[in-house]
């Protein structure tokens, strides 16, 4: 296996995707049957390739990072690679760009963590200066809790846009200036008045109601005032008698209302099945100070899905839960996701920060406001009832006032409104 020759920005989020084991049959024998290849989404905007993957049946995770190279809302890596044959029962993942980091940084080498266990790659790319990011898949080919892939990866960063060197700009920007200099003389010469300049406009649209559309619904909505769809989620609503019907919208981010620029992703939340047909209820447990392992452990026995999220922190010792959400003994839907944060330990040169406060702010001010600050923001979204809509932020872990490191996740809780 090669190792990797390319460097990335440092700081730079690296998804770490660990075996769980082989495939069961039925995923083998359905892979035979369809012949389903994963679609080439790179460079596409998250919109299009969501809208791409639906239809042959994926809908992915999508994870965001910095990047200088790839336009802000672009694909810059995905998983599986294009061409390879896919199962439908098993997620994907697009690694999205956030557009240019607001600090400045280094370049670092990227290491090849394939094959290594996972604790060892974790520490491997967080000594090169990388923020890891660890996710779980099934694989054939490779020993269960070992790395199956990465992204960022040689692959993705070949197919990234290259950056024009700083030479290269001031090269273009003196060309431009001599051009318009001679335009100038051109003109002052010949009496001739230029025309005015082209004026950019960009066009904003109000995001509409989409409850109770089914998925299908929404995106034809959302196009009709060219809005993309962007991640679809699946909540569990209350059960009740005037619970939403199960696949039909119970929120939007950007909320209703909001007003957003042309062609925008809108992520919509689906109802799920009320608990009381399909799923029981369970309480959370409390995983703060275990271990990863252990943690993941406690919630295959709770039948709950942990969404692992890496973050640095000065207390809590690396490898070990710092934040999780829902927080313990809240009640849930079996097969609910909890968001579960585990520290990567002190960085090697931390930057620290006081967390501002963004609780009362609509979700998408929030997120862009701490994003800005170089804190990465996770939105464990989980349903309500009838009409439930998405609006301001009430919660937030950790609290304002708190200093916490750059690139710390912030878990964000949002306000239903019936």
């Amino acid at each position: 296996m090669a190792e990797f020759t390319h460097t990335i920005p440092s700081g730079s989020r690296i998804v770490v995707v660990v075996s769980t084991g082989p495939l069961d049959d039925a995923h083998r024998q359905e892979m035979e049957d369809n012949d389903i290849r994963m679609l080439d989404v790179m460079g596409k905007s998250q919109g299009v390739a969501l809208e791409e993957l639906a239809e042959i049946g994926l809908k992915p995770r999508v994870i965001y990072d910095y990047s200088d190279a790839v336009a802000k809302g672009a694909v810059m890596a995905q998983h599986p690679a294009a061409d390879v044959v896919i199962s439908l029962e098993l997620e994907s993942l697009l690694l999205v760009s956030s557009g240019p980091s607001i600090n400045e940084r280094v370049q670092v080498n990227l290491p090849d963590v394939r094959g290594k266990e996972a604790e060892e790659a974790a520490t491997k790319l967080r000594d090169a200066g990388l923020s890891p990011q660890i996710v779980h898949y099934k694989s054939s080919s490779v020993q269960k809790g070992k790395v199956s892939a990465q992204i960022p990866n040689t692959d993705s960063l070949v197919a990234q846009p290259e950056v024009k060197s700083k030479v290269a700009w001031i090269a273009i920007a003196v060309i431009v200036a001599v051009l318009l200099g001679l335009g100038y003389f051109i003109f002052e010469r010949t009496n001739i008045v230029p025309p005015p300049p082209v004026e950019q406009v960009v066009s904003h649209v109000v995001v509409p109601n989409l409850l109770g559309l089914d998925e299908e619904g929404a995106r034809l909505e959302l196009q009709k005032l060219g809005l993309t769809l962007g991640q679809v989620t699946t909540a569990y609503a209350e059960d009740t008698p005037q619970g939403a019907a199960p696949g039909t919208v119970i929120g939007s981010i950007p909320a209703e209302g909001e007003e957003v620029i042309e062609g925008s992703p809108i992520s919509i939340v689906l109802a799920g099945e009320a608990p009381g047909d399909a799923l029981g209820m369970t309480l959370v447990p409390d995983v703060l100070g275990l271990d990863e392992e252990e943690a993941l452990a406690i919630f295959e026995e709770f039948n709950l899905t942990a969404n692992i999220i890496q973050s640095p922190n000065l207390e809590v010792r690396e490898g070990y839960v710092l934040m999780q959400s829902p927080i313990g003994h809240t009640e849930v839907a079996e097969e609910s996701i909890v968001v579960v944060v585990i520290s990567t330990g002190e960085p090697l040169e931390p930057e620290e920060l006081e967390l501002a406060d963004v609780t009362g702010l609509p979700v998408a001010d929030a997120t862009e406001k701490l994003q800005e600050a170089g804190l990465v923001v996770t939105l464990p979204l989980r349903g309500g009832g009838n009409e439930t809509v998405l609006g301001a932020v009430v919660k937030q872990m950790p609290e304002a006032g708190e200093i916490v490191l750059l690139g710390s996740v912030v878990i964000l809780e949002v306000e239903t409104q019936q």
